[in-house]
């Protein structure tokens, strides 16, 4: 019953936003006629942050399922793109809606998470490898990251008819691999 109950409350916030209503607990209460408490005991104490919070880890607890498959030093971006679309594409009703409501920057701190023994180990490398520290964290270049993913997402899925992930992966490759120099100011020059 709890999943059913979960599935009900994680569709109608969806299904709010998308009509641009009221996103607030008392508007899914009142659609649903699940009970604060109930909502509570589903997902916690923090109300509609709890909610996203568990839309956004079951997108995560998927994507890093395939990505752990991988050693962090051994997985081209080929590999990482076919992973990481095909994944948002598996949740592309959830992620159109995220993306294209303000549902996307009410998340709290969910993308962060270095507890993975090899993202710690890959991102503390990184910062070393380009000179960060001790201006930046590794946590702070996964928050980059995972924001820079973030908007490639929000280009993906507010065009009209996203494009399938065979067909937006070549697209995808070209902004993770473009510097934002190159791809915005190279012809203005310095």
């Amino acid at each position: 019953m709890a999943k059913n109950t979960k599935d009900l409350v994680v569709r109608t916030l969806l299904n709010i936003a998308a009509e641009d209503g009221p996103v607030n607990i008392e508007e899914i209460t009142r659609r649903t006629g699940i009970t604060r408490n109930t909502i509570k005991n589903n997902f916690g104490n923090g109300g509609i942050s709890d909610i996203l919070q568990y839309i956004y880890l079951n997108i995560f607890d998927e994507l890093n399922k395939q990505l752990f498959r991988h050693s962090p030093d051994e997985l081209p971006v080929e590999i990482f793109a076919d992973i990481f679309l095909d994944v948002l594409w598996q949740y592309k009703d959830e992620v159109h809606i995220l993306v294209t409501s303000n549902l996307l920057f009410k998340r709290s701190q969910i993308v962060t998470d270095l507890s993975f023994p090899w993202v710690q180990k890959r991102y503390e490398k990184l910062v070393k490898d380009h000179d960060l520290a001790p201006n930046f964290t590794a946590k702070q270049l996964l928050l980059f990251w995972s924001s820079y993913l973030d908007s490639i997402a929000v280009l993906w899925f507010t065009s009209k008819l996203p494009l399938e992930p065979k067909q937006f992966k070549p697209i995808f490759l070209k902004l993770v691999e473009t510097s934002m120099y190159d791809l915005i100011y190279k012809e203005i020059g310095h």
